[in-house]
């Protein structure tokens, strides 16, 4: 570990005091209100008043305000990001002509949620944190499963985001009560086909988030070999993922899985160009393939984010310029169209380099590292606090936390290997 790292560490350890009552109940209460908001609000639209997605603004400006008010501390790196990266943001809505609020928020709900659990570096709270997520998502994706109609009766997940302008009647073909519309597949299942065509959706309304969030479940019990549920929070996580269909989900688990002996091995160098090595394939594949129609398979939605990044004028990758090409199924274009290359370059950076205090928090920072690639590929959906508030509290206490050693021979020659590469 470089010196400079190991010094600001050591000084995080011994100035700061460790959190309140009230900081661990606000820690709490924030990331598991990110998870369930969108359901809450759903309800209220079924069964009170309407909501829009003003209600959905002001609910997400609750939960990340009152994190940010918790994750403070006499440390200035979370106020000197968030000043630094909006007077960047600022110089690109001037050259723009117009702001993106949201694009502010996509990036400053992360650093936010990391920054809290960095500060409270309980690992413990975090097991019980991420187990309880779990079964509370699977309880209410059983519950939609298993109870369709009734579940629709107090959850019109369908009219909720007609309700909120995020889906129109012709989209829905008319209807103004069922499932979002990716709830359903028009192909044969993937995952399991004797479930039938239903994607459960649970807490998120939506299965792709669904699916999204066993991914992170699973690697956080994948990673943490000493917590005494983990097996328990790996098959929740695997159900979620087969209940959702998550095709993406189910083969980034088999991913993490292979990968997770050599996380802790490979160059931070490594990840900081891997983006932009993707970037580059990206753009030589479009190129060659052009205008070839693409289907739903993972095949297809690399042609289009292929495609996407070929027609992106360079004022918009470079930032200058906003751009109205629709970009939700490729967080690559997305990232550029909304930060610009050099934003780009500075955010992924900036997680790449963020402080390890013990070597095996980077295992679970590769894991993230390698979802953050592969779902770059075929959607933003990650930048969604629905599951960024879970997945980068964990971060950030895998980050600070201290871990007892694996016993062995083994963990040894690793641990040498790891101080070897960080040199």
């Amino acid at each position: 570990m470089p010196a400079a790292q190991t010094v600001q560490i050591a000084m995080d350890e011994t100035a700061l005091s460790p959190p309140t009552q009230l900081v661990r109940f606000v820690a709490i209460a924030t990331v598991l209100g990110t998870l369930t908001f969108n359901l809450f609000l759903c309800f209220v639209n079924t069964r009170v008043m309407a909501m829009s997605d003003s209600h959905v603004m002001l609910m997400e400006m609750a939960l990340t305000g009152s994190a940010f008010l918790a994750a403070l501390d006499r440390r200035s790196g979370l106020p000197l990001f968030m000043a630094m990266f909006v007077s960047y943001m600022l110089l690109l809505f001037a050259l723009r002509h117009q702001t993106d609020l949201k694009a502010i928020r996509d990036a400053a709900s992360p650093a936010i949620f990391f920054a809290l659990g960095y500060k409270l570096r309980d690992l413990r709270l975090a097991d019980r944190l991420a187990l309880t997520a779990g079964i509370v998502t699977l309880a209410f994706a059983l519950f939609e499963y298993f109870m369709l109609e009734t579940y629709l009766d107090w959850f019109n997940v369908l009219g909720y985001y007609i309700s909120r302008g995020a889906v129109t009647l012709q989209d829905s073909f008319g209807a103004t009560k069922g499932l979002f519309i990716s709830g359903t597949r028009p192909e044969p299942r993937t995952i399991l086909p004797f479930l039938g065509q239903h994607r459960v959706s649970s807490v998120f309304l939506e299965p792709v988030s669904m699916g999204n969030f066993g991914v992170i479940l699973y690697s956080w019990g994948l990673f943490r070999w000493e917590c005494r549920y983990r097996w328990l929070m790996m098959i929740v996580a695997l159900s979620l993922v087969a209940m959702a269909d998550a095709r993406f989900g189910l083969y980034t688990c088999i991913v993490v899985t292979i990968m997770r002996p050599i996380f802790s091995l490979t160059p931070k160098q490594i990840w900081i160009i891997a983006p932009f090595l993707f970037l580059s394939i990206f753009a030589l594949y479009g190129l060659v393939v052009g205008y070839d129609d693409t289907d739903n398979g993972i095949a297809g939605r690399f042609t289009v984010t292929a495609i996407i990044l070929t027609n992106l004028p360079p004022s918009v990758i470079f930032g200058a310029e906003a751009t109205d090409v629709f970009t939700a199924d490729s967080g690559y274009a997305y990232t550029l169209t909304k930060f610009g290359l050099f934003g780009f370059i500075g955010l992924w950076t900036t997680f790449v380099l963020l402080p390890v205090n013990h070597a095996r928090g980077w295992t679970f920072r590769g894991m993230m590292i390698i979802y953050l690639l592969l779902i770059m590929i075929i959607s933003n959906s990650f930048y969604s606090v629905k599951t960024g508030g879970l997945m980068w509290f964990l971060t950030g206490v895998a980050s600070a936390a201290s871990f007892v050693d694996r016993p062995g021979w083994l963990n040894g020659l690793l641990a040498r290997i790891q101080t070897r590469a960080e040199r």
